[in-house]
């Protein structure tokens, strides 16, 4: 063995873990998905696990809505690991003492939680269960007098239980540094929570690899009073930035109607409208997919069914041939027909979202299918 080899060797020793190896270990990059296969489709899967994201962009753009999807999903995808793992673990018969003493606590422990930082003091519990949140298992955090030193102590401390697995930031522009806090209104402050913020994600970026937390900051635009022409820039500097591995920018779209027809900005009565998303940064995915969009509807929330046909639309599952679609089978390339042996010809796109309304079988078939091309 070289003296290289020792050593590398004795520093696992030392700090307990495997810091140093050779070679570069590949990494499966665990996904959080949205609810909307489109939205999926940008991201190859989802928002990443164990990594930091922000959210950001301009008012009433779909951030907060778009966070509560994630936090849904999440309480589906950690209920059924923590499931899974327990019943891996009860399936050995003769168990090592450290698999039974994992399986004791995670049976002490429970499903990993999720904590809700409602800095604007604003989250909607109906909107939530609307959106599928099971608001009674969350961990709610509304802070009152605290600083954003202070709530990000707390943050951090929750993180590394290990009993974690994911946290929303909603927002951070709200939030007061302890210098700020302690002057008066006629005292300027400078850096707002930059500092604060900073040290926080070097610190949340460590232990959120370590425990596999993924958190999310929601962030808000500001003018760029430093730059001669105008802009919008985020609030927090650029050392929260850079400790970003996704970072995402939303914007309003357009208005739509009740079978998804664009409206004009001035319709009265809108039943939803698009979000727009860009990719403003990946680590975690190739960046070839960078704007995007999802449908929300304002009553039933994210409309799965509508995204599902423009992703299909994508990848072939439905063609499109004028204003006429079918729908494919793209592992034999056969146009598929109904019940009666006619083949599925629709005109126009909302009456292909109501025949998948209506067939769910065919629609399952369907979203299934981009679930496993995207992943």
């Amino acid at each position: 063995m070289s003296k290289l080899d020792i050593l590398i060797k004795d520093f696992n020793k030392q700090y307990k873990e495997e810091i140093a190896a050779r070679g570069i270990p590949r990494i499966e990059t665990q996904k959080i998905p949205f609810s909307s296969p489109r939205a999926n489709y940008m991201l190859y899967g989802g928002i990443p696990r164990g990594r930091i994201v922000e959210f950001a962009g301009e008012e009433n753009g779909g951030k907060t809505t778009t966070a509560l999807d994630i936090v849904a999903n999440a309480q589906i995808l950690f209920q059924e690991e923590w499931e899974k793992e327990i019943k891996d673990l009860e399936a050995i018969d003769k168990k090592k003492k450290e698999q039974q003493a994992r399986l004791d606590y995670l049976k002490a422990r429970g499903a990993k939680q999720i904590v809700y930082a409602d800095c604007e003091n604003t989250l909607d519990e109906e909107w939530a269960q609307n959106l599928g949140v099971d608001t009674d298992k969350l961990i709610l955090l509304k802070p009152q007098s605290q600083t954003a030193e202070q709530i990000f102590e707390m943050l951090l401390q929750m993180i590394e239980t290990d009993e974690v697995g994911l946290v929303i930031i909603d927002s951070l522009g709200v939030m007061l540094s302890a210098q700020a806090y302690e002057k008066t209104m006629e005292e300027r402050t400078y850096g707002g929570i930059a500092a604060a913020l900073t040290l926080f994600s070097k610190k949340a970026e460590l232990s959120c690899t370590k425990y596999n937390c993924t958190l999310i900051g929601i962030n808000q635009m500001r003018e760029d009073m430093n730059s001669p022409y105008g802009g919008m820039i985020t609030t927090g500097g650029k050392g929260w930035k850079h400790n970003c591995s996704v970072r995402l920018m939303f914007q309003k779209g357009a208005y739509i109607d009740e079978r998804g027809n664009e409206l004009k900005r001035s319709a009265e009565s809108p039943a939803g409208n698009l979000v727009m998303i860009n990719i403003a940064k990946t680590k975690v995915c190739k960046p070839d997919r960078r704007v995007g969009f999802y449908t929300l509807n304002y009553d039933n929330g994210i409309d799965i069914i509508a995204d599902t046909v423009e992703v299909a639309l994508k990848y072939g599952i439905i063609q499109q041939a004028g204003s006429w679609f079918n729908f494919v089978d793209i592992d034999t390339g056969e146009i598929i027909a109904d019940g009666e042996g006619e083949v599925i010809k629709l005109q126009g796109k909302p009456n292909v979202i109501e025949y998948l309304e209506d067939n769910q079988y065919l629609f399952n078939e369907i979203y299934n299918k981009i679930k496993s091309l995207i992943n």
